[in-house]
């Protein structure tokens, strides 16, 4: 999967890379890699420097945030095709959950410095990225919405 026709077919196959001018896809497979990671490992950690944006291929990342007298609490579980680490191109680079494979993760991963830099430089990339990073940062936000409901709502029915 590591040459650029195979990640192009890849990324492809994703709805946040799907149709993207051929010219912007050869571009992000430049910039990309593969990564691995099995079940229970730790991308990042809620807080810390946010440096790799990720398209999952296979398997599932947890999406967690700190909840105050809760501890961790899942917002969202990343499905195939979908993107996690969006803060690694969002200022100010900070991840906002932490995220954690829960089962065998195959991605394809994009090291935040230097697809700021290609963002910066290239205006045809930065024009067909930045739309689809905000429905993702859209999409994070309504799950997120939905769960702390949940969260309050059953914490609500249980006061006493």
């Amino acid at each position: 999967m590591q040459d650029h026709g195979s990640l192009v077919a890849v990324l492809n196959s994703t709805w946040f890379a799907s149709g993207l001018e051929p010219a912007v896809q050869t571009r992000l497979a430049e910039l990309s890699r593969t990564f691995s990671a099995e079940p229970g490992q730790e991308l990042f950690r809620e807080g810390d420097e946010s440096e790799v944006f990720g398209v999952v291929i296979k398997g599932r990342v947890a999406l967690r945030t700190r909840v105050p007298e809760r501890g961790d609490f899942t917002i969202l579980t990343v499905e195939p095709g979908d993107v996690y680490g969006w803060s690694a191109v969002v200022p100010p680079y900070r991840a906002t959950s932490s995220a954690v494979a829960i089962e065998k993760l195959e991605a394809i991963t994009f090291e935040g410095p230097a697809l700021r830099a290609a963002l910066r430089e290239d205006a045809a990339l930065a024009q067909a990225l930045y739309p689809r990073i905000l429905v993702a940062v859209a999409r994070r936000l309504t799950a997120t919405r939905v769960q702390l409901m949940d969260l309050f709502a059953a914490e609500e029915v249980h006061s006493w």
